[in-house]
């Protein structure tokens, strides 16, 4: 099978990219791929010898979820030297070279009853444990859930673990928590409103973020109203959030990882829920295939705001969303497992206006993919095989413009090895992906297609030097064939803690280079950015985009009740691709070559307490841009006449902020419970964004033609004019307060929690944007009350 490369066209006398040619003609990684994983296979470290091995897996007793995290040790009955390790995201453990002798098994995971057995190893056992947790119903508070949290992120710098019962705390417009309302409570995390869909993650761009789920990358998974994403926390097991410094076995962008793991369907017996709110109605069922071995989940949302606001609120809210979800997962042994997941997204509406002069978005994901995993008996290592398909088709008609639309397509396929030795584990793997684009925005240049193959290996160690230092060096190969490049990435972190695996205080350090072929294309005179168009980068630059992080923090535990956390980072930016501002609507997208930086501090303060959870958040950053550009200076000559003005045009560096260049943030968050109530409030404080002001504008019309002579009476093309100054203005700031009251019932087997929400509260006028043709302001959601219902089943 054959791709044939095309590159996008660079126009050498500005730099900027205009169109696309034909390209050079590459072998699909398909062949090298399986090659790989034979070599790879074939090379694996005799890591069984030299002692006996226990693996197993630990799981909900009363559902068969894996349990991440899940704390397993070895304490032997003759001797005080203990052996303990942790489940993995699908609960999958492995202690090898155990010494000879008899050993009490004990694992535990915070809020569920400790399992204990006593277990006897000869020298060359190979046993498999099959652990089951009853969740210890006396345990379930708020002080127990926070403290699962930190210790799942491990302590490492960029990083954190985020479960299901943090994105209850979030103040929603509707009982159906979401990973996204989460998100944007970070200090590093910045969004332009309501609206749109995008995330900006410590200086990064929304295509600078993967978002995977269950391993599939998804392009635009966070919906137009930007409370919710394609992750409601019924489906969500935990997901790792990387804001930067991420280790090896992620790659492909410049910015952040956010990697959602879903649940699987409850293996014992049926269960379900339901949830409806002015803005989304939600169902959700769990089925056992076969019991205690199979099972399938599926979840369903869709939006009815745009329906019942005009009757409701009084008012217009044209916004369509929804999102479709079934999850198969199956036990093919104690040491093998097998999902299948497919997810499917729809958002639509105006996201510029609702009074009579429309912008009309809408875009749709599609998703599916197969996880593999094998705990091999001969080896104390854990196998993992992923294939996924992943497509994102969008238009944007804006008023009085032609309408544009853009597809992406994504196949990818990736094996995985992890090998325990001792205190040290090693993952290795091997990946290879085909993307295909075509978009067309509507000019007389017609539709374009691209295609790109990526493929390389990676090798991440997590190894305990001593009991208060880790290290984590890793190296990543990705060869991007279409540009004829291959880039070496090493990556590096460190954590210290001083006092042991029970130290209250973590310090740590993180470094890497990344580096990311495809580029959000997105026409900067648009009223809004919220159409992204995915393409490969143009060639115009001197490589494909990269970046360098540097990370350092410290996380502590000040009090019992108290913990802080200060992250400094800096990221240096090169070679990105940067849309400037077209002078019609008509053009084509116009992106000029830019090298930046990204530097910020982000601070973090949590109180957990058994009736009280708050938090504060400060984000300090910087983000800036650079360009060159043609310039013309007049210098004053003298002449025998006087002085003359002589031009003089070159080269000079312009420097600026881009338009998410958010200089402060803050994020209050607070949740009181008592007794079957719970009162949650969030306010948030947002420094305005950047953006250009324009002189004016005018009607260009054509001359001099002979098809021209009635130019006098025919409209010409708008133009407008902009300060030279990129960015030079910033918006007013943003805050806004969100309340919500919760009351829990229990009926028989069935509980229900009722929801009463405002959401800003005092009905602050925040700009989303400013029609700069039209000389009219957009403003984001004004206050909006809502009563919602949730029905759970277990």
């Amino acid at each position: 099978m054959q791709f044939h490369v095309v590159d996008v066209f660079s126009d050498k006398a500005d730099g900027r990219a205009r169109r696309a040619r034909p390209g050079a003609v590459w072998q699909t990684p398909g062949c090298l791929f399986l090659l790989l994983v034979f070599l790879l296979l074939w090379s694996v470290p005799d890591v069984q010898a030299q002692g006996a091995t226990v693996r197993g897996r630990v799981v909900d007793q009363a559902d068969d979820q894996p349990l991440p995290g899940a704390a397993v040790v070895l304490v032997p009955l003759d001797g005080d030297t203990r052996v303990g390790t942790a489940a993995d995201g699908n609960g999958y453990f492995v202690m090898p070279r155990i010494a000879p002798g008899t050993y009490r098994v004990e694992a535990s995971f915070l809020g569920y009853l400790a399992f204990t057995d006593t277990l006897t190893l000869a020298f060359d056992d190979r046993r498999t444990l099959d652990v089951r947790l009853r969740a210890d119903e006396t345990e379930m508070d708020e002080v127990v859930v926070e403290s699962q949290r930190v210790v799942a992120g491990g302590g490492t710098v960029g990083f954190e673990t985020v479960r299901p019962s943090a994105l209850a705390r979030i103040p929603m417009p509707g009982v159906s928590a979401d990973l996204a309302a989460y998100l944007q409570t970070q200090p590093g995390v910045v969004t332009t409103g309501d609206r749109g869909g995008h995330l900006f993650v410590r200086g990064g761009t929304p295509t600078q973020n993967l978002v995977l789920i269950d391993g599939m990358p998804v392009f635009q998974p966070f919906h137009i109203v930007g409370f919710y994403s394609a992750f409601p926390s019924d489906i969500v097991a935990y997901a790792n959030v990387h804001a930067g410094g991420f280790k090896a076995r992620y790659g492909g962008r410049l910015s952040s990882v956010i990697d959602v793991a879903t649940r699987n369907g409850n293996k014992q017996r049926i269960v379900g829920g339901a949830s409806l709110a002015p803005f989304l109605g939600a169902a959700r069922v769990e089925v056992p295939v076969i019991p205690e071995r199979a099972s399938v989940l599926i979840s369903i949302r869709e939006s009815l705001i745009e329906r019942i606001s005009p009757d409701v609120l009084g008012q217009d809210l044209p916004y369509r969303f929804g999102d479709r979800f079934i999850k198969a997962h199956a036990f093919l042994s104690r040491t093998s497992s097998l999902s299948m997941t497919a997810l499917h997204t729809s958002d639509a509406g105006d996201v510029a206006d609702t009074e009579g002069q429309p912008n009309e978005l809408r875009w749709q994901n599609a998703a599916f993919g197969g996880h593999y995993v094998y705990l091999p008996e001969e080896y104390a290592a854990l196998a993992q095989l992923r294939f996924f398909v992943s497509r994102l088709d969008s238009r944007y008609r804006p008023f009085g413009a032609p309408e544009r639309e853009a597809v992406a397509r994504l196949f990818g396929l990736e094996a995985g090895f992890v090998y325990f030795l001792g205190n040290t584990e090693v993952h290795t793997g091997l990946f290879g992906q085909s993307y295909a684009f075509s978009y067309d925005f509507g000019g007389a240049a017609g539709g374009v297609e691209e295609f790109v193959t990526e493929g390389g290996l990676y090798m991440d160690v997590t190894a305990q030097v001593s009991e208060a230092v880790q290290v984590e060096p890793g190296l990543r190969v990705h060869s991007f064939a279409s540009r004829r490049q291959v880039a070496i990435e090493p990556r590096l972190a460190v954590v210290w803690r001083p006092g042991g695996a029970v130290s209250k205080h973590i310090f740590s350090a993180a470094w890497g280079l990344y580096h990311q072929q495809i580029i959000g294309l997105y026409n900067a005179r648009d009223v809004t950015d919220a159409f992204v168009t995915w393409a490969p980068s143009p060639e115009h630059a001197a490589g494909v985009p990269q970046s360098m992080h540097i990370l350092a923090g410290w996380r502590g535990q000040v009090l019992p009740w108290l913990s802080v956390g200060i992250e400094g980072y800096y990221k240096d930016l090169a070679h990105l691709a940067f849309a400037e501002y077209s002078e019609t609507f008509s053009e084509g997208i116009l992106v000029d070559p830019v090298d930046g930086q990204a530097r910020g501090l982000d601070v973090k303060l949590t109180i957990s307490r058994p009736s009280f959870y708050g938090a504060v958040h400060y984000g300090l950053a910087s983000v800036w841009y650079e360009r060159q550009v043609m310039q013309t200076v007049f210098h004053e000559v003298p002449t025998g006449s006087g002085v003359q003005l002589v031009p003089e045009t070159g080269l000079v560096q312009e420097r600026f902020s881009p338009p998410h260049d958010r200089r402060h943030q803050v994020d209050v968050l607070a949740r009181l419970t008592h007794g079957p109530y719970a009162l949650s409030a969030r306010w948030q404080f947002g420094s305005g964004l950047p953006f250009t002001p324009a002189t004016g504008f005018y009607d260009e019309v054509a001359v001099g033609q002979p098809d021209e002579a009635g130019f006098r009476t025919r409209p010409g093309t708008s133009v407008l004019v902009i300060d030279r100054a990129l960015y030079a203005e910033r918006l007013p700031a943003y805050h806004r307060l969100d309340v919500a009251l919760e009351r829990r019932f229990v009926f028989g087997g069935v509980q229900a929690t009722l929801q009463a929400a405002v959401i800003n509260v005092y009905d602050r006028a925040n700009i989303f944007d400013y029609d700069l043709f039209a000389g009219r302001r957009i403003n984001q959601l004004p206050l909006i009350p809502s009563l919602g219902l949730h029905v759970e089943m277990p």
